[in-house]
């Protein structure tokens, strides 16, 4: 064995670029499959913990104002363990370095012990004292965003009175784990935090002394929770309930749930395309070097060594490469779960997020790695075990070339010379061929999926923000106000144009389908705020009938001229019969439009708003936003270019790096499967490029040979992987839609660009390679070998 594992030594260094090759492939596929299923196990490891410790409630609910009294009908519900009511409230934060108006979500806790449900995790510092009415604790990201330290004093607009919160602490809550402002898409911490004050303080300023607005439950293991929140529902209807949810419609967990079904999905489908393709190229190179190796095969076979001996040793050399990839895989892992983990800690907010790469794991990723490379190496090896001694001492039977099919049908005479031999390649080993631009196809589609999402953001955005809202700020106000509030508004500095606009919490319902959503009441000649279809035409707002939001007309299954039944969640909660006049396509929540004054009749009411949308002069921004702090009829305060500032943040922080890291993976993909299949056909095709070359003719001419090969293996390729990856993006769509968010199924034009260009510059090094190959031939090495 000691002269066998010397041969292998020649072997792996003779063959060292071509294998280096794969070993970084299967490196690029170990490494996304175990860092991804890690990354994905931690988070959930995470979520648990933090689930637990914190006491996260299954089932929420809202309502006007419910007696503490209705606590007890809730704890007799069948299957709930524990309640806990709350008092919440959203007031305006007078920061004082910020020149815009921040916001709170101020959050009652026990004045005595712990919550019973939806607890917190103090970071620093101290509980609020229960005897003290101006003590709170600031969520740790709103802390950090603007350097509070413990003793500082917070100017609120509580109860229509500014008043100084004193900051005693800092806490996170599980229920806040992605923060999202009122009126915002996306995490803001400098403009939106969270307050945690004792009850007997908070209470008073919301007018809820021995009532509550806000209840959590949690539910025994295999109780029922649709039962639960039907029950809730039945209890809290006479005090203005809003509809009770489950974990599954809870923004955070939602929002965490849709990140973990994506690395389910990635971290799942595309480390496997990477080890399928380490196997084919592992096939080829292996195939090649048995091949090459026929006579040395027959000798060590005549003198003695076993075909169990053989194929062991050439199982070895396949050996060495999937361990050298599958180490260096576990190091990518490794530096990918932990990149990942940081990444999410700044996004979704846990007191910690450690990356764990759990044993279990670790073997099921060597496992993997090493029967995809069983699979692709079995051929060659069985090969090798039955080549007969004295069959392998004969040259190998010459290459049949037979007319390619272009050449059969008559179109040969008008191809030059050097593509019908490319072709007669080609189809002289069409497995080889067909795997070869599958590889690329593959390269081109990860690319296409990878930069997707950057674009798919971009395009939602610009949609939501550019096409259908036109203000450049929003107010939300504390309380539903007459249509003349209007007039104060408009009278702030800086203001141009105000409308008006009412959003009611409602329960859309058809036949069984039923979801809770929001009716938009908006005017009619409204121009601030727009209905887009799925064109991106406007849609005009109809004086009777509903416009329905494309997601949410599929959940109910209708279309438009069928009627929905609209349960309103607040004041006199009427049920309505609406027809629906059109649907629009929206990317966030499940919407649904009506005129201001159908929503008025339908209310009972005259019309009313409780969100005003400014046009602004953007000289006296810093004057509104001063007025606005001041004003106690506004309650929050959303900025359209905060939003889109906070969006480009996150690009840069985090989709940036992900794409970045996507088009890395997809390169070496690329560039192992073209370099490997031209180092393949040159070491194949030597006495063939020698002969040329002792015929007379140039290097760059013998050249063309290979590098026509490699290109029209890529032309190909190409329009294959676009295709795949214009479906993946369409899969990938569908599968990662919720009811909360949507991705835009629109891949731009310059997505499919950057995918031609990365497999493109892969072929380039590729074809670099494979010339220097063909320029370092050693004529007379290659041409003195014995037929």
């Amino acid at each position: 064995m000691a002269v066998l594992d010397a041969k292998l030594a020649r072997d792996l260094w003779r063959t060292k670029s071509q294998l280096g090759a794969i070993v970084l492939v299967i490196a690029c596929g170990t490494g996304l499959f175990l860092g991804m299923r890690a990354t994905m196990r931690s988070l959930e490891a995470a979520q648990r913990g933090y689930y637990a410790a914190e006491r996260f409630g299954h089932v929420f609910a809202q309502a006007t104002r419910a007696p503490e009294q209705v606590a007890e009908h809730l704890r007799r519900i069948p299957g709930v363990e524990a309640v806990q009511t709350r008092v919440i409230g959203d007031v305006t934060v007078d920061v004082p370095e910020m020149i815009e108006a921040a916001s709170a979500r101020l959050v009652s806790i026990p004045d005595r012990g712990e919550p019973l449900v939806d607890g917190y995790r103090l970071r620093s510092g101290r509980p609020p004292d229960p005897l003290r009415d101006d003590e709170a604790l600031a969520s740790e990201p709103f802390a950090e965003a603007h350097a509070l330290r413990l003793g500082t004093r917070l100017p609120v607009v509580l109860d229509g009175r500014r008043r100084l919160l004193r900051i005693v602490g800092t806490a996170l809550a599980p229920e806040f784990t992605y923060s999202v402002p009122p009126g915002a898409l996306l995490p803001d911490d400098r403009r939106f935090g969270i307050l945690w004050m004792r009850r007997r303080a908070l209470a008073p300023a919301f007018d809820l002394d021995g009532a509550f607005n806000d209840v959590g439950l949690r539910v025994a293991p295999g109780a029922s929770v649709g039962a639960v929140k039907a029950a809730v529902d039945r209890e809290l209807a006479r005090y203005g309930g809003l509809g009770a949810y489950g974990r599954d419609e809870q923004p955070s967990h939602a929002f965490l749930q849709s990140e973990l079904d994506q690395l389910r999905t990635f971290g799942s489908v595309v480390p496997m395309l990477f080890l399928a393709v380490a196997a084919f190229l592992l096939s080829i190179v292996l195939g090649r070097i048995v091949t090459a190796q026929r006579e040395p095969i027959a000798v060590l076979k005549a003198l003695g060594r076993s075909d169990a001996e053989i194929g062991l040793h050439y199982a070895k050399l396949a050996g060495v490469v999937v361990g050298a990839g599958t180490v260096v895989g576990v190091l990518v892992a490794v530096w990918l779960g932990d990149t990942m983990c940081r990444l999410y800690l700044d996004y979704y907010r846990f007191p910690e997020l450690p990356f764990r790469l759990a044993p279990g794991e670790l073997w099921l990723a060597i496992g993997l790695t090493f029967v995809a490379a069983a699979l692709g190496t079995f051929g060659a090896i069985r090969r090798t075990v039955r080549l007969e001694p004295a069959a392998a001492m004969r040259p190998q039977s010459p290459a049949v070339y037979r007319p390619t099919l272009i050449e059969r049908i008559g179109l040969s005479g008008r191809l030059p010379h050097a593509v019908r031999a490319i072709l007669r390649e080609l189809e002289r080993r069409p497995g080889r061929a067909a795997m070869s631009i599958l590889g690329v196809a593959m390269s081109t589609s990860l690319v296409v999926m990878s930069s997707f999402v950057f674009e798919a953001f971009d395009l939602s955005m610009q949609l939501q923000f550019g096409l259908e809202r036109r203000d450049a700020m929003q107010l939300t106000l504390a309380q539903p106000r007459d249509l003349g509030a209007l007039a104060s508004l408009e009278q702030l500095p800086g203001v141009r144009r105000a409308e008006p606009v009412r959003i009611v919490p409602v329960r859309f319902r058809s036949g069984s389908a039923h979801r809770n959503g929001v009716l938009t009441g908006l005017p009619v000649d409204g121009t601030l705020q727009r209905v887009l279809d799925a064109d991106t035409r406007v849609i005009p707002i109809p004086a009777d009938g509903i416009v329905l939001s494309r997601r949410l007309a599929w959940i109910l299954g209708v279309a438009p001229g069928d009627t929905v039944e609209v349960d309103v969640l607040d004041g006199a909660r009427p049920r309505l019969q609406l027809t629906i006049a059109r649907l629009a396509e929206t990317w966030v929540g499940l919407s649904a439009w009506v005129s201001l004054e159908a929503l008025g009749r339908a209310l009972g009411e005259a019309p009313t708003l409780n969100v005003a949308l400014l046009d602004v002069d953007a000289a006296h921004r810093a004057e509104l936003h001063r007025a606005a702090k001041d004003t106690p009829l506004v309650q929050g305060v959303a900025e359209r270019s905060a939003t889109l500032v906070a969006y480009r943040r996150m690009v840069d922080e985090n989709l940036g790096r992900s794409t970045l890291i996507n088009l890395s993976f997809a390169l070496v993909l690329a560039l192992g499967v073209l370099y490997n299949t031209a180092r393949v056909t040159a070491d194949e095709r030597a006495r063939e490029l020698a002969s040329l070359r002792v015929l007379g003719f140039t290097k760059g001419e013998v050249a063309t040979l290979l590098l026509g090969e490699l290109a029209l293996l890529t032309a190909l390729g190409l329009p294959l992987g676009l295709l795949l990856g214009r479906l993946s993006v369409t899969a990938m769509a569908d599968n990662l839609a919720t009811d909360q968010f949507r991705i835009p199924d629109i891949v731009a034009p310059r997505t499919f660009a950057l995918a031609a260009l990365t497999v493109i510059a892969a072929t380039v090094v590729a074809a670099w390679a494979a010339r220097r190959r063909v320029d370092r031939l050693d004529l007379i090495e290659v041409l003195k070998a014995h037929d």
